[in-house]
């Protein structure tokens, strides 16, 4: 009698793989053959994109010169707003690289007038909220999370760290620290390397879009210069909010007047010219 061989498991479950994955994801379409050759890309065919839509949502300004945005969205309990502040980078002194950006850091960090730091960072955690600050190369942004039932109370957080950051100096200290850190780091890779010295051969050395921070420019910064940043460019006339989530309008108006209806409007303090991409590189680019 001679026995037949049957095949290993694995083998069986290779070969179940390999007929039955394609069909799964829709990979192979069942009774179609697969083309010899793949089309050329220029003869492939789409649905044309569907239409954006923008939601409905309500803008208006208040006096001093605060322009927001309010946009309802009730599928869950939660609200969001984020602040986008005219300021940015370029604007630090060249002589103290790192002040707009530790400016932003100190202003969470240090909590405010009112909520200390340790205080702030408590009221949050108690809440699942979050109140965040950032800076980039010509804006600030500053931006909230709350479920809706602990709006007034975060969203009233939110404000003081726009309108009474305490600037702690040991704050400042810290954040300084922080940043020489990240300076003797910043060698570790090649990516790093090549990204920042490709930006000054691009902009030119001393260009704000390209400027680094170093041991000395930091050591230049104090807390009057955080002091002074602040109260240079955050201002509601250099601001814009938005803010989408479960609210109700009329009591969020009213809550935004309450809040930032008295924030002192800035005098529009002259800026220095920054010269535009394009001229940058034309200067600097003799390599």
């Amino acid at each position: 009698m001679k026995l037949r061989r049957s095949l290993p498991l694995a083998s069986v479950l290779s070969l179940v793989m390999v007929l039955w994955v394609p069909l799964m994801f829709g990979f192979i379409a069942p009774g179609t053959a697969v083309a010899a050759t793949p089309k050329h890309y220029t003869e492939l065919t789409f649905p044309p994109l569907p239409e954006v839509r923008v939601p409905s949502y309500s803008r208006f300004t208040l006096s001093n010169g605060l322009t927001v945005y309010l946009m309802e969205n009730h599928e869950l309990p939660l609200v969001s707003g984020r602040a986008m502040i005219r300021t940015g980078d370029r604007l630090e002194p060249l002589e103290k690289v790192g002040l707009a950006d530790i400016t932003a850091e100190v202003m969470r960090t240090g909590g405010t007038v009112k909520h200390p730091a340790d205080t702030l960072n408590q009221m949050l955690e108690q809440r699942a909220a979050a109140v965040e600050m950032g800076m980039d190369d010509a804006v600030a942004t500053a931006s909230f999370n709350a479920l809706s039932e602990d709006l007034d109370t975060v969203f009233g957080l939110f404000a003081e760290v726009l309108r009474e950051p305490a600037l702690p100096v040991e704050k400042l200290e810290l954040s300084k620290r922080q940043h020489k850190g990240s300076i003797e780091r910043r060698n570790d890779t090649p990516d790093s390397i090549s990204n920042r010295e490709f930006q000054k051969l691009i902009y030119g050395a001393t260009s704000p879009y390209a400027r680094t921070e170093e041991y000395q420019t930091l050591n230049n910064i104090t807390q009057g210069d955080l002091k002074t940043f602040y109260q240079t460019y955050f201002h509601p006339n250099r601001t814009i909010l938005g803010i989408v989530g479960d609210f109700n309008p009329v009591k969020m108006r009213q809550s935004i007047e309450a809040r930032f209806g008295s924030w002192p409007k800035s005098p529009k303090p002259r800026l220095e010219p920054i010269p535009s991409a394009t001229q940058l590189k034309r200067e600097a680019c003799t390599w």
